[in-house]
């Protein structure tokens, strides 16, 4: 009886000592948030941040005429609650491109690399204008007037005197005008651009080749992407599938077959620009490597996608319309279901879910350093049974080592033999070799999901935490690298394992503060999060693993 008294306080002691842990953790995380308010209170863009997450902008769209480059002539200026841009009378096409927000400050066209001493060709830098295939279009100033205007939606129509293009037939002779309408809804990143061919001529013709197709609209480099940082072609196809490649010689490979794909795109780790058109066409894009002018002589990888209408007929004083949705922003799950090109994005199941937790947490607690560590709180909570089991697993091994020891001295000439008795001493104690390993890798998709979400979202871009200014870049006084490397010393002291692992073992913190230092802060607030978590449950482990070896 004394016995049985003894075991049930003894456990009642464990849970008290467990749910005194508990509480200590959140005692802790409520220090750490509220210190992360106390912060961002004194420090005016973290202030300026947490007071602009809870006012929701009136989506609008807005637009002006006025001369913005100097040359006397009318250019048009219209922005919505997310993108500006500027259509310039000179060129009838796109003179300057800027996201709006804090967080996208330096992301707009003409891009920032031409300052850098880039020297990029003209024919490159023409962003989504229509051109004929051959070049052939005249030259000529553009009329710009605004079609439609309202808080949803606003059509921007531009014309030219005479845009031309030259028949094959009557090579002299004016054959094709085109209007262009440039039309933007009161929020998001998608323009939708019709270009309008008409025939002049009282007769058919043949527009373009089958060699090089007729009209084609293409990007240029730098827009929003990171020049020097890896990038991700993407062919566009019906349904909202996507197919990815990372050379342009394999895209072009394949894209050169009209009608096997509806659009083109280029991605790289937060922004993408995707060009897709209600036509059939092919898709192509060009890589050049590019030098720049100044002292660093650092090279540049240039890529310029293209989609290419195929050769067409059209009939005499005919009127055809080639529309083309352009979204050029932020990888953003919610935008790009918009376009239905979710996959774009290409997270996978679990990361998606992973994203859109973040995503809730944030909009509980808008903070997204916060919302990482409550995100980090509840995968730790979901995977604990797992924990547990392993811990247990690990536990019986443990316990089962003497009697493994002997009979590996006793069948040391006989492996067959001592396979086998092995086997019968796991069966008859119930335990299941793999019992340590599995729950491991069962564990191993959800921890990886987790780590290329906070990699690749795009939300943790110069959001700021604590002292962390950006929570996609790395921490600026290397706290937390330290701390996660002190953490896993101090954990490894705890745990009870062979002193010959152990010593084997020193060596993993210092490889740990080398390999976080440069990891993005995000990542590292959920990694000491994670490691205090893993901590609390060490030490909750020891206590069992005791508790069974004296049972």
């Amino acid at each position: 009886m004394s016995r049985i008294c003894l075991d049930v306080n003894y456990m009642n002691f464990k849970k008290m000592r467990l749910g005194r842990l508990i509480c200590s953790f959140i005692l802790l995380l409520s220090i750490f948030c509220f210190s992360n308010v106390l912060f961002a209170q004194n420090n005016p863009i973290a202030s300026e941040q947490i007071t602009n997450s809870n006012v929701v902008e009136e989506a609008k769209a807005v637009v002006a005429l006025s001369d913005r480059d100097g040359d006397g002539l009318v250019d048009a200026v219209f922005e919505n609650k997310d993108i500006k841009l500027i259509i310039s009378s000179k060129t009838g096409g796109i003179s300057f491109y800027y996201l709006k927000g804090e967080k996208y400050a330096e992301n707009f066209y003409p891009p920032q690399i031409i300052e850098l001493g880039y020297a990029i060709p003209n024919e490159y830098m023409k962003l989504f204008e229509f051109d004929n295939s051959d070049n052939t279009l005249s030259e000529t100033n553009y009329n710009i007037e605004v079609e439609s205007n309202s808080e949803t939606e606003i059509i921007v129509k531009v014309t030219s005197n005479i845009s031309t293009l030259v028949d094959e037939n009557t090579p002299d002779s004016k054959s094709l005008s085109i209007v262009r309408r440039y039309i933007l809804p009161a929020s998001g990143y998608l323009l939708k651009i019709d270009n309008i061919v008409t025939n002049l001529k009282e007769r058919l013709v043949v527009v373009g080749n089958d060699a090089s197709g007729s009209f084609n609209i293409c990007a240029g480099p730098g827009i929003f992407m990171d020049p020097f940082g890896p990038n991700t072609l993407v062919g566009l196809k019906n349904q909202g599938e996507s197919e990815f490649f990372t050379r342009a010689d394999s895209l072009n490979e394949k894209g050169k077959s009209a009608g096997v794909y509806t659009g083109v795109g280029i991605k790289d780790q937060y922004f993408c620009i995707l060009m897709e058109s209600d036509q059939p066409l092919s898709i192509a894009s060009i890589a050049s490597q590019t030098v720049s002018a100044n002292a660093n002589r650092r090279s540049m990888t240039t890529n310029i996608i293209k989609c290419v209408l195929p050769k067409f007929n059209i009939g005499a004083k005919e009127t055809r319309n080639f529309s083309f949705n352009i979204y050029a922003g932020p990888i953003i799950l919610e935008e790009l279901s918009k376009i239905n090109r979710r996959k774009v994005a290409d997270f996978g199941w679990l990361n998606t879910k992973m994203l859109e937790t973040l995503r809730y947490f944030y909009s509980l607690i808008p903070n997204y350093g916060v919302a990482i560590i409550l995100l980090t709180l509840l995968v730790r909570l979901i995977l604990y049974p797992l924990t547990l089991k392993q811990t247990k697993e690990m536990a019986k091994m443990q316990k089962l080592q003497p009697k493994m020891k002997e009979i590996q001295d006793k069948f040391r000439d006989d492996p067959q033999k001592m396979n086998e008795e092995v086997m019968k001493l796991y069966t008859k104690n119930k335990v299941n070799p793999l019992g340590g390993c599995l729950p491991l890798f069962l564990q191993l998709p959800i921890i990886m999901a987790l780590f290329n979400t906070l990699r690749n979202a795009v939300e943790l871009r110069k959001a700021s935490f604590l002292w962390m200014s950006d929570l996609s870049k790395g921490d600026p006084y290397l706290i937390l690298p330290i701390a996660i490397a002190a953490l896993m010393y101090y954990q490894q002291g705890k745990a009870k394992i062979d002193p010959q692992q152990q010593q084997a073992m020193a060596f993993m913190p210092i490889m740990m503060l080398v390999f976080t230092f440069s990891l993005p802060s995000g990542l590292l607030v959920y990694w000491f999060a994670s490691s205090v978590l893993g901590l609390l449950q060490q030490l909750q482990t020891n206590k069992l693993m005791a508790s069974m070896k004296e049972d």
